[in-house]
């Protein structure tokens, strides 16, 4: 049987990924890389993109959920696995089963590493997550040293990490994030007082990566940057990075019509003159949100079309004007055109409907496969 034509599809570039981890570890060195592979590696496949960074000598991994850790393990690959989220009771001890690593996010969940030790017999290595000012998750940063002694000093436990996360290194002012990192230093003060070594300390996400190099320490957890986008316009380009994702589809139909046609559900768009309508075979259930609605626009042959009337479900419709598009022609979503040279910035794209380019890029259903290409001819 002869391997099936999609019209709808995820182009996954490794050689991008590589040029992007190559370029974020020149940033940082000597500090490691953790990499990000949670939530399928932000929807370019876990698996996949694991095995290509494990390859190129990445021995940390990162995931938020237990579930996310076996799938890998499962796949046959050998690294360092970081679940980053607040772990169930069941879950812990399903971690620890596996040997993966947990954080440690709440002083409840001492109690919950002495059971787990207990009901697997199995040692713990753990990261703790001091809260310095997300106010998400994590042992507040004024008690963290208090709780990491008590952690430190429980038997079969080894306290590999202690990191924190940053909530505004995305955005221009950066005194919040300084705030962060100021309270965060001070719990090492603490520390080496206490003479309570640990391995590694990791802040740095990817706003901080490209923006707060004194936030390093000896490791950095690159997410979206790893996947070739900037978390906001709002950082710097201090890192070359390339997109790793081409979202593409193809012209499903053609359709003339004349002045004052209304075009997609709720007659949100009046056409102003005759003209042509392409039809696309994606829609939100794929990934393509209905926040683009009059608000989107792509690339056909190196020239970008508008998306117009409301984004349906399994396709979206592009004004192309007079110009010569047919059945079959290649579209850009999203990301780079190898043919014209003409991008797509995920950034930018969701800057235009007021999101960020990890919420699109997650949002790609399993609908859409994904295909990888391991080498391009450039």
């Amino acid at each position: 049987m002869s391997r099936p034509r999609y019209y709808t599809y995820a182009e996954i570039d490794i050689p991008n990924l590589i040029f992007n981890l190559n370029n974020i570890r020149k940033k940082v060195s000597p500090a490691k890389v953790m990499a990000v592979v949670k939530a399928d590696a932000y929807g370019h496949g876990a698996v996949e993109i694991s095995k290509a960074l494990v390859k190129e000598g990445v021995d940390f991994l990162a995931v938020a959920r237990v579930e996310e850790a076996l799938e890998l393990l499962e796949a046959g690959i050998r690294a360092k696995i970081l679940i980053f989220g607040s772990l169930f009771q069941d879950e812990m001890e399903e971690a620890f089963r596996a040997g993966v690593r947990i954080s440690v996010t709440d002083v409840v969940d001492l109690e919950k590493v002495k059971k787990s030790i207990l009901s697997t017999g199995k040692a713990a290595i753990v990261h703790v997550n001091v809260d310095t000012g997300m106010g998400r998750v994590g042992i507040p940063y004024a008690e963290a040293i208090d709780f990491i002694r008590k952690l430190a000093s429980l038997e079969n436990v080894r306290v590999e990490g202690v990191y924190s996360h940053f909530s505004t290194s995305d955005e221009r002012d950066k005194s919040y994030s300084y705030l962060q990192l100021e309270r965060f230093k001070k719990i090492f003060e603490g520390l080496r007082g206490e003479k309570i070594k640990i391995p590694f300390i990791h802040m740095s996400n990817s706003g901080a990566i490209l923006d707060i190099p004194e936030s390093y320490f000896n490791m950095v957890r690159p997410g979206v940057s790893l996947y070739g986008y900037r978390p906001s316009s709002k950082t710097s380009e201090s890192i070359p990075l390339r997109q790793v994702m081409r979202f593409i589809t193809h012209v499903s139909a053609v359709r003339r019509v004349p002045e004052g046609s209304f075009i997609s559900y709720g007659r949100k768009y009046r056409t102003e003159r005759e003209t042509s309508i392409v039809v696309l075979p994606v829609g939100y259930a794929d990934g393509y949100t209905r926040a683009f609605t009059n608000k989107g626009y792509v690339v056909i042959k190196g020239k970008e079309y508008p998306v117009v009337g409301t984004v349906t479900m399994d396709q979206i419709m592009v004004d192309i004007g007079d110009d010569d598009i047919r059945e079959g022609d290649e579209v850009l979503l999203w990301g780079d055109d190898r043919n014209s040279g003409k991008s797509i910035s995920l950034t930018e794209l969701a800057e235009l409907i007021g999101t960020i380019p990890y919420e699109l890029c997650c949002a790609v259903s399993k609908r859409v496969p994904r295909i990888y290409r391991y080498q391009w001819d450039r």
